[in-house]
């Protein structure tokens, strides 16, 4: 996908409270695919590591002022891999961030009032591990394509609450 121009990004900070919000949109969303299949719930309810925000906008978190800022926010749901189940695979879901400090991108199709959320999500493998340090090793290890693509920016934890903001990644 090539690179929004500059004049359709935004500049403005990320902030711990922007980090809560990402994850509870992120959340209702996953929320409506599980309503949707009820059966992966029963699998994978209990099973969420942790929310991450990912590429460009964790990049625009950590170093503002080295970064080509924020066109949309790409938020990682990583799972606790079931080895005997898998979740679907599935387009990213989106959502409308909302109005705020960050605008909205004119080259967004959508139309939202707000900047594009994309929901993703994996299962990695958790056994034993620190939910920080299992996604560490996924991105650090994992030999999927969204890890190669991951490990290229940073990752910055969303959720749980009392680790918002914490460095999962850093290139």
């Amino acid at each position: 996908m090539s690179q929004a121009p500059r004049s359709a990004r935004s500049f403005e900070t990320i902030e711990r409270a922007d980090l809560h919000w990402l994850a509870k949109l992120a959340l209702a969303r996953i929320d409506a695919a599980f309503d949707k299949h009820p059966h992966k719930r029963a699998l994978y309810e209990g099973r969420l590591l942790g929310l991450c925000l990912c590429q460009g906008a964790a990049d625009h978190y950590l170093e503002p002022a080295a970064s080509d800022g924020v066109h949309d926010f790409d938020i990682w749901a990583f799972f606790a891999r079931r080895p005997e189940a898998r979740l679907w695979n599935r387009k990213p879901f989106t959502a409308d961030f909302g109005r705020s400090k960050f605008g909205r991108s004119p080259l967004d199709p959508l139309r939202y009032e707000g900047r594009r959320v994309d929901v993703l999500w994996r299962c990695i493998p958790a056994e034993g591990a620190d939910a920080g340090e299992a996604i560490r090793r996924y991105l650090a290890e994992g030999r999927t394509a969204s890890a190669k693509a991951l490990r290229l920016k940073a990752a910055v934890m969303a959720w749980p609450p009392e680790r918002a903001g914490e460095i999962i990644w850093r290139p």
